[in-house]
């Protein structure tokens, strides 16, 4: 049953795939540029999507899991872009909090992460994200 949720949480991460970031918009004086923080996202989101619940323990697994959520607070609490770092905040809550509710189902985790997706505040995340980085979310 872990095995099953854990194996979305890199799909999850996917979600949030990103690359090259060209806003100029909505930027604080300190912090990383847009540039930057979609390039660690990036990062962040490649080194986790290889993680293979099925030859893991538990352990290892809840480590890197909790290890990229505070990877991807770490790139939203130090981004210039208040709102790029709202969107990566919206998006990363939203996959937690899907995870969470399913129960171990993989396909009730993916079933909210959708539904969620669909409120006002995490379409306007994920629609930045998509304009700020130029990527398309899969939904």
């Amino acid at each position: 049953m872990l095995k099953n949720v854990l194996s979305i949480v890199p799909a999850g991460f996917i979600v949030l795939a990103l690359s090259g970031c060209a806003a100029e918009d909505n930027l604080a004086e300190d912090g990383d540029p847009p540039e930057v923080t979609c390039q660690r996202l990036h990062d962040t989101i490649d080194q986790f999507s290889d993680i293979d619940p099925g030859s893991m323990g538990f352990g290892d697994i809840f480590s890197h899991v909790s290890e990229g959520f505070t990877e991807l607070e770490t790139i939203a609490d130090e981004a210039q872009d208040d709102t790029l770092a709202q969107s990566i905040d919206t998006m990363s809550e939203t996959l937690s909090d899907s995870i969470a509710s399913a129960g171990g189902n993989v396909d009730a985790v993916g079933a909210e992460f959708q539904e969620r997706l669909q409120e006002p505040e995490t379409q306007e995340a994920a629609t930045y994200l998509q304009d700020t980085c130029g990527t398309d979310l899969p939904f």
